[in-house]
């Protein structure tokens, strides 16, 4: 079984109401279990949110507050962002966590193509950019080891193994004599995704196909305004599991652009992204 973990703030409700909807449309309830949406944001943001936006699932969606958490929280929620996607995934009860930004909506049926005949998530594996080596810097001396890739997607949707997360913060809880949460945040740069793809190269997990990627997803940041329409081909052409836009890169694109995204959602039976503004 899988779990689904979210953090969402305020500013990103819209575009969960779409996520939720995709949700509802392509995962099968015999294959996910739990719909953990966590808002990195007040108790407010977390009351507007409506469980029913799941359809089938609604009665599977847990709404948490981040302070549930008792621990104090940086400003910077990038960084908040990212440690909740962990603790989040390690209070999972499923085998796995499919981790998803608000923005991450499905554009296809989650089904187990997504493994191999060995029973390896085929996540591929990434060449790790330098805008990240000081993340990398930080598990290597953590770990002890030398890493040069990191897990496939290289971002979102990205699947964690839940007991591999569990025993990723015992070992560093062990190894730093700090509470996780505090210790990360300390990092300042550290990124989710490396520390953990670090900690399975550690251990010498084999629970991934690092050679095959079958997730693909098409995202667009702040950075890719300019190749919009490159970006949009992958979406209609690619067949990739997710797509996203960036909250940044949709306050810069044109309004003919926003609706040209508008209608691939909502040709991928996804009506409800006709009301993102």
């Amino acid at each position: 079984m899988i779990d689904i973990v979210t953090v969402v703030f305020q500013e990103e409700l819209e575009i969960l109401r779409v996520q939720a909807q995709s949700i509802d449309l392509y995962c099968q309830l015999n294959m996910f279990q739990n719909i953990r949406v966590i808002v990195n944001d007040s108790v407010e943001t977390a009351e507007q949110i409506d469980t029913a936006w799941w359809g089938k699932f609604q009665d599977r969606v847990h709404i948490i507050s981040r302070d549930q958490y008792a621990t104090h929280w940086v400003d910077d929620g990038w960084v908040s962002q990212q440690v909740l996607k962990i603790v989040g995934s390690a209070e999972s009860c499923s085998g796995w966590a499919m981790v998803m930004d608000a923005k991450t909506v499905l554009s296809r049926p989650v089904d187990n193509t997504l493994w191999d005949a060995q029973g390896r998530l085929r996540s591929g594996s990434f060449e790790i950019y330098s805008v990240f080596y000081p993340a990398r810097d930080i598990v290597n001396q953590l770990f002890d080891i030398e890493l040069t890739t990191q897990l496939g997607p290289g971002g979102v949707p990205f699947f964690f193994k839940t007991d591999i997360v569990r025993s990723m913060i015992a070992e560093i809880q062990y190894r730093t004599g700090e509470s996780f949460i505090p210790w990360f945040q300390a990092q300042g740069r550290l990124t989710e995704f490396i520390l953990y793809s670090g900690y399975v190269a550690a251990c010498k997990s084999q629970v991934y196909n690092q050679q095959d990627n079958a997730i693909m997803p098409v995202n667009i940041c702040h950075s890719e305004t300019g190749i919009f329409d490159i970006k949009l081909e992958q979406m209609i052409n690619n067949n990739p599991l997710t797509v996203g836009i960036h909250r940044r890169a949709w306050n810069t694109i044109t309004s003919e652009q926003q609706q040209q995204y508008r209608n691939f959602l909502i040709g991928r039976g996804l009506t409800w992204a006709a009301d993102l503004t």
